[in-house]
């Protein structure tokens, strides 16, 4: 009786991690979610044979509060919590921290300045970033601190916080999260594939195939391969006064991602990416005639719900 029990219970088992189910966002009006990121980049350059590299710890964390829920739509009120980076290039070491608020470096003190300042996103409970909005009225609270800068300053601090805080940038951002979402039922061992972009100083499509590769009384367990393919030249930004922009890019992508049962939220996640290109650079004073070379970069990063 005793076996005939322990078989009844694992076929019933069985049979509920094979239905399958729509993977969607849960969240409750008020509640807040969060993401703490932690990214490890090293990226090679070669220029005129001599390898030159670079490598930057980037960290931060944001909170997510969901203040409105209309018709399967999140509006969420999102901000830094913190921002931390070090970067090590040519044996000089560059750092900014948004705790730190006594710092004279420039980078440090607007870092300090994007904390709990809120903006808002607009996300649907199948993870489709629908909106980034309010980012302007962070600019305006970071400039109001500092009204010793100039105006074309401030438009060329404004001009390279966009490549990486504007809406867009952030929208993408936020996008290449929460694409792991599926747009249909899944079971065990199911695939589907997502495409996205990187739409910053690289421009790039993403495509994932993702597999759910286990179910328990808590999490979904999925582990995602994608192919990054150029979509055209990214626009320049501003490196030690020497316009640049990263084109002609591929590489590859592994993501293995944890999803809480109950709420839908990213419980943690880990991605290795591996990219190859073609760094460009304008006509300059310090490259004149402009120069290209190849470039590679390997990302490691983590995020958490911590």
């Amino acid at each position: 009786m005793k076996i005939s029990l322990s078989l009844f219970m694992l076929f019933v088992s069985l049979s509920c991690f094979a239905q399958k189910r729509m993977l969607l966002l849960n969240l409750k009006q008020d509640s807040t979610y969060y993401m703490a990121t932690d990214a490890n980049l090293s990226m090679i350059e070669k220029i005129n044979g001599v390898q030159h590299l670079v490598s930057t710890l980037i960290s931060g964390k944001l909170s997510h509060k969901v203040v409105s829920i209309k018709d399967s739509v999140y509006q969420m009120e999102v901000q830094y919590l913190r921002i931390n980076m070090h970067m090590e290039v040519e044996g000089k070491k560059i750092d900014f921290d948004s705790s730190d608020k006594v710092s004279q470096n420039m980078v440090s003190k607007i870092a300090s300045k994007m904390v709990n300042r809120p903006f808002l996103m607009t996300i649907d409970k199948r993870g489709k970033v629908l909106e980034i909005k309010n980012m302007e009225n962070v600019y305006a609270e970071i400039f109001a601190d500092f009204p010793q800068i100039t105006a074309s300053q401030k438009a060329q601090i404004k001009a390279q916080l966009e490549k990486t805080f504007g809406e867009e940038a952030i929208k993408s951002s936020f996008q290449n999260v929460f694409t792991v979402y599926p747009d249909k039922e899944i079971g065990l061992n199911d695939q589907w594939v997502a495409k996205t972009k990187f739409q910053t100083t690289i421009l790039a499509n993403i495509i994932t195939t993702y597999t759910l590769k286990g179910i328990t009384d808590k999490i979904y367990k999925i582990h995602g391969d994608a192919v990054i393919q150029a979509d055209g030249n990214g626009a320049f930004i501003t490196r030690n006064n020497i316009p640049i922009r990263f084109i002609n890019v591929n590489g590859t992508s592994t993501t293995d991602v944890q999803i809480d049962l109950t709420t839908g939220w990213i419980k943690e996640s880990k991605m290795s990416t591996a990219i190859n290109g073609i760094m460009e650079a304008k006509d300059s004073p310090a490259t004149p005639g402009g120069l290209t070379f190849p470039v590679s970069v390997v990302v490691d990063m983590e995020m958490s719900d911590k």
